[in-house]
């Protein structure tokens, strides 16, 4: 299509499954809710069926995976929570056999498109079979010369469909996918445009409506150290955040060991590039998202359990427990919301919020053993 280099009016944006795959399928935070700006906004977020029902396969599958990890849970924790008698049953029968979770995909689909006002394209009202054909024996792109063209079918099915359908209503779309055959299909397509960075494409759509100053000044003040109120509004909210952690625990011992709990704070704050990029934005309301990465440094407290198996009665023998805290530091991009007037003083904005985008999910506190306690 045309140079993505020049300033184009989108009439449209297209998500590829990629992309929801990519931001493990939140669809109520992080980027992916942030599509909910399209519903009040002249663009259209079009969501192509083919596209809708992998997400919804998608789902279900993470659900199952889930679901079955809590029921584990559960079970291993039976006879201390859900003895007979124990008022905590109907919560396992609520979380368990609730016909909720059995419908959570498609219930949480039939939100995620009703809070985005998403535009359901129905391939079959676009695509020809005999279109679809001439692309494949072709190998036209998507399709490609080699590799198997068969798992190539729903994107072909879906860019052909989204191409006929933009081209009827002389519309303009920003494509945004993690997908070479994308990519390839949109550098000769006349209707859309290739974005592999969500950031990026969410951020094409607002560049004619926020203030170009506010970026470069808030890059600058940064540069020369004088966002110092900005960044401890930051880290505060950065500590409720990292309070409400739950990573796994690792440890090796020569012992048998089991994590009991793990406890997290928040220490530092570092923002390695101090690059900023727009995610939404409301000037009237006063309001704008941005996404930086950030460096964070939180503490530890890991509580383990340890235990060795007794050869002669095939029993595991209880051998005390020990705490243990370290320090970890992790990478990921954070999601702000600020508040204020974006043309006034940075400093005396407020931080409405912080997300994590991609939070530390494991921390290994090295070899430990038992606290046996001071002996004389």
């Amino acid at each position: 299509m045309r140079d993505t280099e020049e300033i184009i009016e989108y009439d449209a944006i297209l998500v590829d499954t990629s992309i929801f795959n990519g931001n493990a399928l939140k669809l109520e935070s992080g980027l992916l809710s942030k599509l909910n700006q399209f519903k009040k906004s002249h663009i259209k977020f079009i969501l192509p069926d083919v596209i809708k029902s992998e997400v919804q396969n998608h789902l279900e599958k993470k659900i199952k995976v889930s679901r079955n990890a809590l029921e584990k849970s559960i079970n291993d924790a039976g006879d201390h929570l859900f003895f007979d008698g124990s008022a905590l049953n109907n919560a396992k029968k609520l979380l368990i056999d609730s016909e909720e979770v059995e419908n959570l995909a498609i219930s949480r689909l039939s939100s995620f498109i009703e809070n985005t006002g998403a535009l359901i394209i129905e391939s079959s009202k676009y695509v020809s079979v005999e279109k679809l054909l001439e692309q494949y024996f072709s190998n036209k792109p998507p399709f490609a010369e080699t590799g198997k063209k068969k798992n190539e079918f729903p994107d072909a099915i879906i860019l052909l469909a989204v191409e006929k359908w933009a081209e009827e209503n002389n519309f303009s779309v920003l494509a945004i996918a993690k997908d070479k055959d994308w990519k390839n299909y949109c550098d000769s397509s006349e209707n859309i445009n290739y974005q592999d960075d969500f950031v990026e494409g969410l951020a094409t759509f607002n560049k004619t409506n926020i203030p170009y100053t506010f970026i470069p000044n808030l890059e600058s003040a940064m540069k020369n150290n004088q966002l110092n109120g900005f960044i401890h509004s930051i880290e505060i909210q950065l500590e409720s955040v990292i309070e409400g952690l739950t990573p796994h625990q690792e440890a090796d011992s020569s012992f048998l060991v089991e994590g009991d709990g793990v406890y997290t704070s928040f220490k530092k704050l570092l923002l390695p590039d101090n690059k900023f990029r727009m995610v939404e934005v409301d000037v009237e309301e006063g309001w704008i998202v941005l996404e930086v990465l950030a460096s964070i440094t939180i503490e530890a407290e890991g509580d383990f359990s340890f235990s060795i198996r007794d050869s002669i009665d095939k029993d595991y023998v209880s051998l005390g427990s020990n705490s243990v805290t370290v320090e970890v530091e992790f990478e990921s991009e954070i999601l702000i919301t600020i508040v204020g007037d974006l043309e006034g003083d940075i400093n005396k904005l407020d931080i409405e919020s912080v997300e994590v985008i991609d939070p530390i999910d494991t921390i290994y506190f090295g070899t430990i053993d038992p606290d046996y306690g001071e002996y004389d």
